[in-house]
């Protein structure tokens, strides 16, 4: 007679008669209805704000769809997941209440059709009933940035892109920040600074007026001629240009030059001084 014995059974065939993945302790029902053991196979939870223990807080079920909740003590709807009644999936994808990937489930069709006994409504279940393993619970403490809410409590998460409009300028810079403890070290940490400098000229790209405002025209160098001589006038550091006629000792008046319509114009103000003799 030939018998065939598997001697180390793979990981989900072992656990099948087991709690997995809930705890052993856990009673798997809330007095009314009953989760079968081997209904879920496997699972990954990390829904952000969640720690090491997370239960199956509650399944919702109507007519067409059940959606079962993931929660803990303080937040019973940390992420859920939502699948048709009749012809459920094998693999339950969580996401959290912004949309955000929370975890999955693992499971077969056949195994979610228990919910199909258990009637419409709302079924409630604590910790002791349908805790997690601390093995399937990944921490994910609720910091740093995640996400941007918009206006309309949607929430834009993953690759996002953070773009400056109308003068505002953003760049990434690392700092030197305080390290934690009191020892008076710091750590580099990489941060988004924004700096809003303004746009004089926004207003102009934004009406159809074009005349609404005069593109500035700024004087960055001026050339002086005399014969074969080149004289080569720029601003200071401070942007400043500053031309007057021979020295300070001069008897001639000081050169103005100011812009207009036309073009560039230099005039001497006043009149020549005269020696007392």
């Amino acid at each position: 007679m030939n018998t065939t014995r598997i001697q180390h059974p793979e990981f989900r065939h072992e656990l099948d008669p087991t709690n997995y993945p809930f705890t052993d302790t856990s009673t798997l029902t809330n007095g009314t209805q009953r989760l079968l053991e081997g209904t879920f196979l496997d699972a990954s939870l990390y829904p952000i704000g969640g720690g090491v223990i997370m239960h199956l807080s509650k399944a919702v079920i109507d007519h067409q769809e059940v959606q079962l909740f993931i929660g803990d003590d303080v937040n019973d709807e940390l992420a859920s997941a939502t699948f048709d009644l009749v012809s459920p999936p094998d693999v339950l994808e969580l996401v959290d209440a912004y949309d955000r990937p929370a975890g999955i489930i693992v499971s077969e069709s056949v195994r979610l059709g228990v919910f199909q006994t258990w009637g419409t409504g709302t079924h409630v279940f604590n910790s002791d009933q349908t805790a997690f393993v601390p093995s399937v619970c990944i921490p994910t403490p609720e910091i740093g940035v995640r996400g941007v809410l918009l206006d309309d409590g949607s929430v834009l998460s993953g690759d996002v892109w953070l773009v400056g409009d109308d003068g505002v300028v953003l760049r990434v810079e690392d700092v030197e920040v305080p390290a934690e403890g009191c020892t008076g070290d710091t750590v580099t940490q990489r941060v988004i600074r924004v700096d809003i400098v303004g746009d004089p000229l926004f207003r102009r790209r934004l009406c159809e007026t074009s005349d609404l405002f005069a593109t500035p025209r700024y004087i960055k160098q001026i050339t002086f001629q005399d014969g074969e001589q080149t004289y080569v006038a720029t601003p200071d550091s401070k942007g400043d240009l500053k031309i007057t006629i021979n020295n300070d000792l001069a008897a001639d008046t000081v050169l103005r030059t100011r812009p207009t319509q036309e073009g560039l114009l230099f005039e001497a103000m006043g009149t020549q001084l005269e020696s007392v003799q």
